[in-house]
């Protein structure tokens, strides 16, 4: 028998064969643009690339590529200027002591504190006031004259050398109208004792507070005083098991535990002298009659202390309520900064850390808190959705 091979029709015979078969109609090839618009995903892979790829490119014209040694080279021009401007106002401070007699100028020392705007929090190491330098303050009028006649070395008629009075040189309504104008110096002086994160700081969110010397020294003391307490704190609280850091209402906590615990009227086996010993180390860690507060205005003994806030002085900002511009023009200011001093500045330095590192503690602990709260959120998010499925269930029914 001879073999007889499947005859292969083309597409147009089967067309043409079956179309008078009603409702039939040879199925069509989908072209690309129809299966894109078929699709709902469609084109979204290569719009999102266009997005992305137009957002880069406008953060890059907005905000240049800056490399890391271009950083680097910047912030080393930035911290040379500010020694330029250190050095310069501490020569301008020692030719004023020399040019002048002790009676005729003013010292004092000049503070710092950080009060953002907002609810930003403040530098650290400037969340409390911040000795950073000295300022002189003179009679212009005879500071010029004594150094003109010094520099072409002339006597100084008997008509210079009249001591000026204190209301001629009165210091602080006189720094209080100089604060505007030195902007840079007073932020390269909290620099140089701050450290470097004090460049960071808008000038214009820094507030000032001065005080004499006398009143300075005594708080440098009760600084001191705080620092060789450091240890018996320690002390104190291993033996109520606190840590030296912790607030003080979870060490008024665990204290009123132990001494309730170790009363010797409520437990007969208790020892006076432990119950004593709790007394003591609970004192010591609340600072009860203290020797010196826990922040800069509170530090040696208040009543020897005359710190003055110079409210409405802003650097970089005309000064509001202030003293009057006249002042400005009448005296002569110089600034030095602290860091010459080094009892001022290991004592302060000292003090930089330990505020740097409360703060660190601090803001560990509010991340603790706020992944233990988005922990919980989360595992609490099923439960919720399973019980709105349970409520409409029999509605859907």
């Amino acid at each position: 028998a001879r073999s007889v091979e499947p005859r292969v029709k083309s597409a147009a015979s089967v067309t043409h064969q079956w179309g008078a078969v009603a409702g039939f109609a040879a199925p069509k090839r989908a072209t690309a643009p129809a299966r894109a618009a078929a699709s709902p995903y469609a084109g979204r892979s290569k719009q999102s690339k266009e997005e992305k790829k137009a957002a880069k490119a406008a953060k890059k014209k907005a905000a240049p590529a800056v490399s890391k040694q271009a950083k680097d080279a910047a912030r080393k021009k930035a911290a040379a200027a500010m020694r330029e401007v250190v050095s310069k106002q501490g020569k301008a401070y020692d030719r004023m002591v020399r040019e002048l007699d002790r009676d005729q100028y003013r010292e004092y020392v000049l503070s710092v504190r950080h009060n953002p705007a907002g609810d930003a929090d403040p530098e650290p190491v400037l969340s409390d006031w911040l000795p950073v330098c000295e300022v002189i303050v003179a009679d212009k009028q005879q500071y010029e004259a004594r150094k003109f006649f010094k520099e072409n070395n002339m006597d100084i008629p008997e008509t210079e050398q009249q001591t000026v009075s204190a209301e001629q040189i009165e210091g602080v309504p006189a720094i209080r109208a100089a604060v505007p104008r030195l902007g840079s110096d007073l932020l390269a002086m909290a620099a140089a004792m701050a450290g470097s994160n004090a460049r960071n700081v808008e000038v214009s969110d820094l507030e000032f507070g001065v005080e004499d010397w006398g009143s300075f020294e005594n708080a440098v003391d009760g600084l001191e005083a705080q620092a060789g307490a450091a240890v018996q704190r320690a002390r104190a609280a291993g033996v109520l098991g606190v840590s030296p850091d912790d607030d003080a209402s979870e060490v008024k906590r665990v204290y009123r535990r132990l001494i309730a615990t170790e009363h010797p009227d409520r437990n007969p086996d208790a020892s006076i002298e432990k119950f004593n010993a709790i007394k003591e180390a609970y004192e010591l860690m609340s600072d009860r009659g203290g020797q010196s507060g826990a922040t800069f205005e509170g530090l040696g003994d208040k009543a020897k202390r005359d710190f003055v806030k110079l409210n409405d002085a802003h650097a970089g900002v005309s000064t509001a309520g202030g003293a009057k511009a006249a002042d400005a023009s009448k005296t002569e200011i110089a600034l030095r900064s602290l860091t010459i001093y080094d009892r001022i500045k290991t004592v302060f330095t000292a003090r930089n850390v330990s505020l740097q590192n409360r703060a660190t503690t601090a803001a560990k602990a509010k991340a603790g808190k706020a992944g233990k709260e988005g922990t919980a959120d989360a595992e609490a998010a099923p439960e919720e959705t399973e019980t709105a499925e349970k409520v409409e269930e029999p509605v859907a029914a």
